[in-house]
């Protein structure tokens, strides 16, 4: 059976309230809700220009008389974006995962067009794939930053549960959203396989889970 998404490949929707329309009986369907409910749980108008304006959605320039013509592309960035924050993703890295895709990157994010037995286990390798790529640009720009800017890097001692036997290296923060860094020292190797990744993701997510409550 054909996801309620693939259903639109190759429609188009004229007018921001058309296509808003269209998002809220897609989206009401997915059960993407937010469990902490902290963002909108279907999209209306008004969120839609919010996604347009933080580069979520890619602006259309299709115009029928003064209306904007929105395509299945754009309909793709939506659902990824409200699966994205349903699983507590911040915006900036919500953008960076969504930004610039293609359709077919976008379907295999959402699990398109696969079998249902697999869909979920592929879509999930492809957004881990996405964030290792993400997280290793991010160590890049820390270590540039380190680099070009000396006084404000974040060099510091080995942490005190480190053994006598490590090798001393310098601590990089990476920002993950307000409030929230992540430090990464310079001789750490990120995870060479899908299974150890997600086993990082899911203590981080335990560890999370401990500060929230």
């Amino acid at each position: 059976m054909k996801h309620q998404v693939e259903r639109e490949r190759g429609r188009k929707y004229v007018g921001l309230p058309e296509f808003a329309t269209v998002c809220e009986r897609i989206v009401s369907g997915l059960d993407l809700e937010q469990e902490r409910g902290t963002v909108t749980s279907v999209p209306d108008e008004r969120t839609i220009r919010y996604y347009i304006a933080e580069g979520l959605i890619q602006a259309t320039d299709e115009k029928q008389g003064t209306a904007s013509v929105f395509s299945y592309l754009n309909l793709l960035q939506l659902v990824a974006v409200k699966k994205l924050q349903a699983e507590h993703f911040p915006i900036r890295k919500i953008r960076e995962v969504v930004a610039g895709k293609s359709e077919q990157e976008l379907e295999t994010l959402l699990g398109i067009g696969q079998e249902s037995g697999t869909k979920g286990d592929e879509a999930r390798r492809y957004l881990e794939s996405l964030l290792t790529s993400s997280s290793a640009r991010d160590l890049r720009s820390a270590k540039v930053e380190s680099a070009r800017s000396p006084r404000r890097s974040t060099t510091a001692q080995s942490p005190p549960s480190q053994s006598a036997g490590d090798a001393p290296g310098s601590w990089q923060r990476v920002e993950i959203e307000p409030g929230l860094e992540l430090h990464i020292r310079s001789d750490y190797s990120p995870p060479a396989t899908s299974a150890r990744t997600r086993s990082l993701a899911e203590r981080i997510r335990s560890i999370l889970n401990k500060w929230r409550s």
